[in-house]
């Protein structure tokens, strides 16, 4: 038997574990902080929909679908109006990312609640046309699925590489979870759980180009959740695809998205299965408490530190005696952050992706929130924070590419014009070294879903959502998601 006939029968590559472990993962097999992490992400994930889905970005994006996409049976979050599973999908998904405030992983970088809450809110909706009741804790194990396999299969082809190399890998990788938890959701069998991957493999993409401008990148993750959700619906009528697609040794996803890397494995399949069941990616997504790339996150807190420790130096009216801001960045931080913006104006989403422009609206503002990078009243366009842009030089650190977790590290120098410095390194910022208090969660979606809605829808949603793992039906928080609320930034 050659290799390739061999490979084309095998029944037991990682692809088959991984959609066992999924098709078969119950409640009982999941310790309880991890079933109640889970609920809280689900609340990141919502807050972040809330208040993305009125700035300007996202209404564009809904005037253009609701043009051609007829209506549907699946919520549009924000709006008050229904659209067919995957069109809402999208969507939803485009409001998620819409502020750059939802999560992200800082080994396998992805935005997870943007892509598995939209595929697995649509599945549910169409199983509640068909007569199903879908539960919470339905939504809960579905949403673990893909919390748990998109780090892993991103770790498995290096994710920071794809984005090093100008992918958008969280769309790469990320198509592949919203498929699993799609046909979780769905009670998809082992079987046509590999139909379902296969089917969402074979469509990922994403151009990291995205980040200089327009408004796609905010979908991108969207393009995710859709190949996902439509896998998922595909192999739920019994439509079939290829199987084993992650490690077949012709045209397989692993082997296709390292082509070229340099690595020695290219890709480790083991890593799309290590620790299923023991270790759990659930607790090592990460929190945004800042509106730009997580990357970054790293020389935002080191500003931050350093403004608290020399509050006159660094005030706002000293700023004119800053002459260089240098700052070390890892290679996957540099290679999609370290740019110095040269076009003006500079488009909102350039802004929150430019190492540059994000620190000078740090050393401005004092803070990293979505207001700075909104494209009102000539925001954009303030000498103060382009005068200090162009003050800023990013480089590399091989230092911070031996941890991976380590990715969004980054060590700033603020020189001043009379030859003195300060330097601050942040090597894990804040929710990386130790995962973000659930109390910090709920505080930031009780912060950003207050700018968009009343006091008291923000609390019902807070309450089942927290209650999720004994809801019995999904309905009354999908209706509540529905209702329309407003933009925060008026």
């Amino acid at each position: 038997m050659t290799k390739q006939s061999a490979d084309s029968n095998a029944k037991s590559g990682v692809t088959a574990e991984i959609c066992h472990w999924a098709s078969n993962l119950a409640t009982d097999d999941i310790p309880s902080d991890v079933l109640e992490r889970a609920k809280y992400l689900i609340l990141d994930g919502i807050a972040c929909a809330w208040v993305g889905a009125r700035v300007p970005w996202s209404e564009k994006y809904v005037q253009a679908t609701m043009s051609f996409e007829p209506p549907g049976a699946c919520r549009v979050i924000g709006y008050g109006q229904k659209l067919g599973p995957v069109a809402a999908a999208m969507t939803n998904s485009a409001f998620i990312q819409a502020t750059e405030l939802d999560d992200y992983h800082s080994e396998a970088p992805l935005h997870s609640a943007s892509i598995v809450l939209p595929a697995v809110f649509a599945a549910s909706e169409v199983l509640a046309e068909q007569g199903k009741t879908i539960s919470g804790i339905d939504v809960i194990l579905a949403a673990i699925v893909g919390f748990e396999s998109g780090p892993r299969i991103g770790k498995a082809i290096y994710g920071s590489d794809l984005l090093n190399n100008g992918w958008h890998c969280g769309a790469v990788y990320g198509a592949p979870a919203g498929a699993l938890a799609t046909g979780k959701l769905l009670g998809l069998t082992p079987d046509s759980m590999e139909d379902a991957l296969g089917i969402a493999c074979t469509q990922a993409c994403g151009l990291m180009s995205a980040q200089y401008g327009g408004m796609v990148k905010r979908v991108q993750h969207g393009f995710a959740a859709r190949n996902g959700l439509l896998g998922g619906l595909l192999a739920y009528g019994g439509y079939e695809a290829m199987k084993g697609v992650l490690e077949r040794s012709y045209g397989g996803f692993l082997k296709m998205f390292t082509k070229g890397n340099g690595r020695e494995p290219p890709y480790k399949e083991e890593e799309v299965v290590a620790g299923l069941g023991s270790f759990w990616h659930t607790f090592t997504i990460r929190i945004k408490l800042y509106a730009c790339c997580g990357l970054v996150h790293g020389p935002v807190e080191a500003i931050e530190k350093l403004q608290r420790r020399y509050p006159e130096l660094l005030n706002r009216a000293n700023l004119s005696n800053i002459r260089h801001v240098y700052v070390q960045l890892s290679t996957a931080s540099n290679s999609h952050c370290g740019w110095i913006p040269e076009e003006r104006p500079i488009s909102s989403i350039a802004g929150q992706m430019s190492v540059a422009y994000i620190l000078a609206v740090q050393l401005v503002d004092q803070q990293c929130l979505l207001a700075q990078f909104s494209e009102f009243d000539d925001n954009l366009e303030r000498p103060e924070v382009w005068d200090l842009a162009r003050k800023v030089t990013p480089s590399h650190s091989e230092e911070f590419d031996q941890d991976g977790n380590c990715l969004s590290a980054g060590r700033v120098r603020i020189e001043f014009n009379d030859g003195s410095s300060v330097t601050e390194t942040v090597e894990k910022p804040l929710g990386v070294k130790e995962p973000m208090p659930n109390e910090r969660i709920l505080h930031k979606y009780r912060t950003l879903a207050g700018s968009v809605t009343d006091e008291s829808r923000v609390k019902e949603i807070e309450d089942l959502v927290l209650s999720l793992d004994r809801l019995t039906d999904i309905t009354p928080l999908l209706e509540l998601l529905n209702c329309p609320v407003k933009s925060p930034l008026v």
